[in-house]
């Protein structure tokens, strides 16, 4: 028989390496692609990797359990920090706080090369919408499917949970849904995006998993 302290230390193992599925409304998780708490501190980058993500505009760096994202002025675009795979339904789980940001994003990008835009939850201390996308850098194409007016506390962490299986789309911010339907949304994943406006935005407990719709 192991000595209880082995036990305990393999249970452990066996919970930091297995995380729990999330418990989704439309789609049943049913593979781990990722997950990602962000407690591991790395130090700023505009272009590398970080904590298994990819730094790709802005700055961005790991400190105090949180990835941390800053927009530059001369990308003229808000920072983004992605994560490359392969996927047909998908779930996604994390927590955020706002901070000084005035928008951050959960983005979805496709399989076609250079990886088009798919769909993204955006959110703002004053609402939460989802669209649907086509494109990439100056051919992007965004159209605004569904939005809720809701509070969310900048100084707080709050946690998001997204479905996409087949045409359909949800998000839901802590008690908030916002759901909308489009074609575009049954196209393969192939890259998640965590984008952020201006500075502040903090993300930690990134999780990606294949999903089913139930």
């Amino acid at each position: 028989m192991k000595p209880l302290f082995l036990l305990l230390l393999t249970a452990s193992l066996a919970t930091a390496a297995e995380p729990t599925p999330p418990q989704g409304k439309t789609a049943e998780a049913t593979e781990l692609i990722v997950a990602t708490p962000f407690d591991q501190d790395a130090p700023k980058t505009r272009k590398g990797p970080i904590n298994g993500w990819q730094a790709g505009i802005g700055e961005w760096w790991v400190a105090d359990g949180a990835l941390h994202g800053n927009e530059l002025a001369e990308n003229n675009h808000p920072s983004s920090c992605t994560y490359k795979f392969e996927a047909t339904d998908l779930m996604i789980t994390a927590e955020f706080r706002l901070g000084e940001s005035p928008q951050i994003a959960f983005a979805c990008r496709d399989t076609v090369p250079p990886n088009n835009h798919l769909g993204r939850t955006f959110i703002t201390p004053e609402a939460v919408w989802v669209t649907r996308m086509s494109g990439i850098s100056k051919t992007t194409k965004n159209e605004k499917l569904a939005e809720k007016k809701v509070k969310i506390d900048p100084d707080e962490w709050h946690t998001i949970t997204i479905e996409i299986t087949g045409d359909h789309y949800r998000a839901k911010v802590d008690d908030t849904v916002v759901e909308a339907t489009h074609e575009r949304y049954k196209d393969a994943k192939g890259i998640v995006a965590l984008v952020s406006k201006g500075e502040g935005a903090q993300f930690r407990n990134v999780q990606l998993w294949h999903a089913k719709a139930k």
